[in-house]
């Protein structure tokens, strides 16, 4: 295994760490906003993310959700991989530390994605 490839999959790994300490709700519309920034990421997981039809903690989509974005990432040359791995980590730290009053703000549509 490269060096490349090594860096990929402690990216990928970090990622998605950081994702299963998101609630529910939270895990949902970072998934929402992913499945909308990444081809490989819609196309693996899809974008219906209802909580009654896909189990978003699954041992399932957890590997489809690293699958999407290793592929994600390999796709990208160096400074694309680091970019776009500080965007991720970016966007779930928003979803992370974004206050619970401006989280109920978000209207109910959106909440459901």
């Amino acid at each position: 295994m490269s060096d490349w490839e090594i860096l990929i999959g402690q990216m990928v790994s970090d990622i998605v760490a950081q994702l299963h300490q998101l609630d529910d709700l939270r895990l949902r519309l970072f998934l929402h906003w992913l499945t909308a920034h990444s081809v490989e990421v819609k196309s693996a997981i899809g974008t219906d993310l209802d909580p009654e039809k896909v189990a978003l903690r699954s041992v399932d989509m957890r590997e489809r959700l690293r699958s999407a974005l290793r592929s994600r990432l390999k796709s990208l040359p160096a400074q694309g991989l680091l970019w776009e791995y500080r965007i991720i980590t970016a966007e779930i730290g928003w979803w992370r530390d974004i206050d619970p009053q401006r989280l109920s703000m978000i209207p109910e549509t959106e909440a459901r994605i």
